[in-house]
């Protein structure tokens, strides 16, 4: 798209954006060890040995629980975890009358590591913070996010995190990213969002009248989509400098170049 070595972003406002909101899982934080892999480890550490097909089918029950209970939870998120993990640890056929097991398993779940920043995502915040634009995090996932962020290094540099669990929507409906907005108090015309789903994070920023860009690390370029496409979170400077040099044009050729990558 540019050259690998751009200039520092200067100034303020830049390329008519006020604001840079990304999404969290998989775009800024991500985990090194899967969910079931985790969940396996963690069982085996309270002398249950659980093989990992086992690990993923309880993972994918205790996914079916938060689905059906997490958009706008106002309860004790401890209890909601205890929950959450109480539904693996039945699939498994595990007893648990006092809820013991579970909590281990929301404890381990939630230690500094489980999720990490990407190796690049503080240094680039770094420089958006520094050039005058605000930053923000829309999720579709629980309010503990912000400690996720938190443990990864990278809570400091925003200025919202907006969850599911916390407005009760989810990306892509329009309204999760204004909410952002409006806390921010900034037009959707003046944002652009990066995220690492198409049809959640692209379609629904677009729907929301954002500019939107797609994070793919994997597919080194052999998927086409109508959106620009980034392979790390480097490229998100490079790619508002290219808005940058061609904003004094009519703001359709923006668009454009948000449309067609």
């Amino acid at each position: 798209m540019v050259g690998p070595d751009p200039p520092p972003l200067m100034g303020g406002v830049v390329a008519g954006l006020s604001a840079v909101l990304f999404d969290a899982g998989n775009t800024l934080i991500y985990m090194p060890q899967s969910a079931e892999e985790i969940l396996r480890d963690l069982c085996r550490q309270i002398g249950i040995p659980v093989s990992l097909d086992d690990a993923r089918g309880a993972y994918l029950e205790s996914e079916r629980f938060y689905t059906e209970h997490a958009l706008g939870y106002t309860g004790d998120q401890g209890e909601f975890w205890r929950r959450y993990h109480g539904a693996a640890l039945r699939n498994l056929r595990i007893d648990d009358p006092g809820g013991e097991k579970a909590a281990f398993l929301s404890h381990g779940l939630g230690l500094p590591g489980v999720w990490r920043a990407y190796p690049e995502a503080a240094a680039v915040c770094e420089e958006l913070r520094s050039s005058g634009l605000r930053l923000g995090v829309v999720s579709n996932g629980p309010v503990t996010v912000r400690d996720l962020l938190s443990q990864a290094g990278l809570l400091s540099f925003f200025d919202v995190v907006i969850t599911s669990q916390g407005v009760g929507v989810e990306k892509p409906d329009p309204r999760i990213f204004e909410a952002a907005l409006d806390t921010l108090g900034i037009q959707a015309g003046h944002a652009l969002f990066v995220g690492d789903l198409y049809e959640v994070d692209v379609l629904g920023a677009r729907s929301a009248g954002l500019k939107a860009a797609l994070i793919d690390r994997e597919s080194a370029g052999q998927v086409t989509r109508d959106c620009v496409v980034l392979r790390s979170l480097d490229e998100v400077i490079p790619l508002i400098q290219e808005l940058s040099a061609i904003s004094s044009q009519p703001s359709a050729e923006d668009d454009e170049l948000i449309a067609d990558g």
